[in-house]
C-alpha cells in the first residue's frame, strides 16, 4: 500500500465520525468499512470516502486519482442509481479539524462520493434471508437489467476480444490456484481448470459471435445480491458498480447478470435465479443459453472464491476469520462446480457397471457435485416392488419381465427430471444389452442420448467389496458373491452405442478422484456446452 496522506487519514475517519461535520448535524454516524472504503452513513446522506491505497487491481494512491475515481464513480452508477449518486464533494482543513466544501474547492485534501442512504433491508439478500422475495420483484429486477444492459455502450473494440475473456480466465484460475490450493483441494481445482478449457475450446466460436452482435457491453460489473435493491414504491435500482477498473465492466452481457443468478444460488435461493434468467429473456435481454449462462456463472463463482482465499492470506493462520474465509472459498468452489455441471448439460448421466463396482457411491458423488438428481435401479425396483429400500426383493422381483420394467421405469424417471432440470445421474448395472433398451425406450425422445460410464474393478476385488456389504444392515442392494458372479458372466458389452456415447471407467480410486474423472470424461465431447440446458 502507497498513500500521499496515510498519516490523516485515521484522523479523518474520526472526525467524519463525529455529527458536527455534516451541515445538518445528524443524530449519529455510522461507520461501514470495506477493503478499498470508507462509507459514513450521516442522516439522510451518506459519504464514501476511498482508501489511498495501491493494489495489483487497483490504484486510489494519489489526491487526484481519488478525486477522479469519485466522479468515475458517480458517472457510472447514475444509470443504474440515479436517486442514489448525488455527486462529488471536496474535505478541506478548517482550524484543526475538517470541513466538507465544494468539489472545486483548490483547497481540499480529500473528496467523497455524496450519496443518499441506500435501503438495505430491501436488497435481494436480505429479502432472500428473511424469506420475503417475491417472483414479481425478481421479475422487476430482470426487466430493469435487460433495459441498462439495452442502453449500456458498447465495450471498446479491443475488450471485445475473447482473447481479454480468456485472459481474464486464467488468470482468475491461476490466482485461485495460487493462494487456495493448499485447502482447497488440487483435484477439485483441476477439473474446474480443465473444464473451463474444454467449454472455451467448444465455444469460442459462440462466444465471439456474441461479441460480434455487440453483446460485450459497459455493464455493472459486480452485480451480488445485496447491490440490488427493490424498494416498495420506487424502481429497482443498483449500486456499487465497478469504477476502478474498466475491464471488469467491459464484459459480455451474459457474464453481468450471471454473476446475480450465482450469488441467488449460493444464497440457496436457486428457483429465484431460474426465474431471471427466464424474465431477462423475455425482457429482451439475450444471456444466452442456459449452458453459456452457467458458464459465466461458473466463472463468477470461482472469481468470489479468488477474493476469499486472498483476505484469508491477509489474516493470521491460526485465526477463526482466516477459517471463515477459507470455508467461504470453498463455498463458492462447489458452486462453480455446480453451474459447471449445468453448463455440460441438457446430460442423462449414466453409471453402469456390475454390482460392487463402485457405481452407486460415485453416483452419489455426483450428484452432491451437479445438485442433480441420482436416480437408483435399486430403489425403484423396490418401490415397484411395494417393499422398503432395506427390504430384501424375492424372486420374481429379478425375473427378466421385472427386470425390463424396473428399467423403463428408470428411463421414464429420468426423462422427466432431464425435461425438469437439463440434467440427472442414473445408477444401475446395464449389463444386458435388454435392460439398456428399455431403458432407452422409457427415455424417450432425447436428442443428445444418454453417456454411460461403465465402472470397471477387477473381479477379485469386486467379491471382497460385496462380502464386506454383507455385513451392512442398512444396504439397498440385494446382490451378494452369486449375483456378481452371474452379472460377470452375462455381461454384454456396451458395443450398441457410438464411441461417443460410452467410456470405460477404472474404478479403484477414491470417490471424489473418479468424479474428476467423470468430468473429464464428459468434458472431451465434442458437444460440450451447444445444447439447451436448465439452471
Amino acid at each position: 500500500m502507497t498513500a500521499d496522506a496515510s498519516s490523516e487519514q485515521p484522523q479523518l475517519v474520526t472526525a467524519m465520525l463525529e455529527p458536527g461535520f455534516y451541515p445538518d448535524a445528524p443524530e449519529s454516524v455510522e461507520l461501514r468499512e470495506t477493503h478499498i472504503s470508507w462509507v459514513f452513513l450521516a442522516g439522510e446522506r451518506a459519504y464514501k470516502v476511498k482508501k489511498p491505497l495501491t493494489l495489483p487491481f487497483l490504484d486510489y494512491g494519489t489526491l487526484e486519482r481519488r478525486h477522479e475515481m469519485c466522479r468515475e464513480e458517480v458517472r457510472l452508477n447514475r444509470p443504474f442509481a440515479p436517486r442514489i449518486y448525488l455527486g462529488v464533494v471536496g474535505i478541506t482543513r478548517a482550524g484543526e479539524g475538517w470541513a466538507l466544501s465544494s468539489e472545486t474547492d483548490p483547497a481540499a485534501i480529500e473528496y467523497a462520493v455524496e450519496m443518499r442512504p441506500v435501503d438495505e433491508s430491501r436488497s435481494m439478500a436480505a429479502l432472500v434471508a428473511e424469506g420475503s422475495l417475491e417472483l414479481s420483484q425478481v421479475r422487476a429486477v430482470a426487466r430493469r437489467l435487460a433495459r441498462l444492459h439495452a442502453d449500456a455502450p458498447l465495450a471498446p473494440e479491443p475488450q471485445r476480444s475473447v482473447e481479454v475473456l480468456i485472459e481474464a480466465l486464467e488468470e482468475n484460475l491461476a490466482t485461485l490456484r495460487e493462494t487456495g490450493g493448499s485447502f482447497l483441494g488440487e483435484d477439485r481445482l483441476g477439473s474446474a481448470e480443465h473444464f473451463t478449457h474444454a467449454f472455451l475450446g467448444a465455444g469460442r466460436d459462440r462466444l465471439e459471435a456474441r461479441a460480434s452482435r455487440g453483446l460485450v457491453r459497459d455493464c455493472h460489473g459486480d452485480l451480488r445480491a445485496e447491490h440490488v435493491i427493490v424498494p416498495d414504491e420506487e424502481d429497482v435500482y443498483i449500486f456499487d458498480c465497478i469504477e476502478f477498473d474498466p475491464s471488469l465492466r467491459h464484459i459480455d452481457v451474459a457474464a453481468d447478470i450471471a454473476f446475480l443468478v450465482m450469488d441467488l444460488v449460493a444464497l440457496g435461493a436457486e428457483d429465484f435465479a431460474f426465474a431471471l434468467a427466464e424474465a431477462y429473456r423475455e425482457a429482451g435481454g439475450d444471456p444466452g443459453d442456459d449452458p453459456m449462462l452457467c458458464f459465466f456463472a461458473s466463472y463468477r463463482a470461482w472469481v468470489r472464491a479468488k477474493v476469499a482465499c486472498l483476505r484469508a492470506l491477509e489474516l493470521p493462520a491460526d485465526s477463526a476469520a482466516r477459517a471463515a474465509q477459507e470455508a467461504e472459498a470453498g463455498a463458492y468452489l462447489r458452486v462453480g462446480h455446480r453451474f459447471a455441471w449445468r453448463a455440460r448439460g441438457p446430460l442423462v448421466l449414466v453409471i453402469c457397471g456390475v454390482a460392487a463396482s463402485g457405481k452407486t457411491t460415485l453416483a452419489r458423488e455426483l450428484a452432491a457435485i451437479s445438485g442433480w438428481t441420482h436416480i437408483s435401479s435399486d430403489l425403484t425396483r423396490k418401490r415397484l416392488a411395494g417393499l422398503a429400500p432395506e427390504q430384501r426383493g424375492a424372486p420374481k422381483h429379478y425375473s427378466t419381465e421385472f427386470t425390463e420394467r424396473t428399467y423403463h421405469e428408470l428411463g421414464s424417471a429420468a426423462g422427466e427430471e432431464l425435461r425438469r432440470s437439463g440434467g440427472v445421474i442414473v445408477d444401475a448395472t446395464f449389463h444386458r444389452r435388454s435392460e439398456r433398451d428399455a431403458f432407452r425406450a422409457g427415455l424417450g425422445e432425447d436428442p443428445v442420448g444418454p453417456f454411460f460410464v461403465e465402472c470397471r474393478v477387477p473381479a477379485d476385488a469386486l467379491l471382497s467389496r460385496v462380502r464386506e456389504r454383507q455385513l451392512d444392515a442398512e444396504r439397498v442392494s440385494d446382490a451378494d458373491a452369486a449375483v456378481v458372479r452371474r452379472q460377470l458372466a452375462e455381461r454384454e458389452p456396451l458395443q450398441e452405442l457410438p464411441p461417443e456415447a460410452r467410456a470405460e471407467l477404472p474404478a479403484e480410486a477414491s470417490p471424489e478422484r473418479l468424479a474428476m474423472n467423470v468430468e473429464a470424461l464428459v468434458d472431451a465431447r465434442a458437444d460440450l456446452g451447444r445444447g439447451p440446458a436448465s439452471l
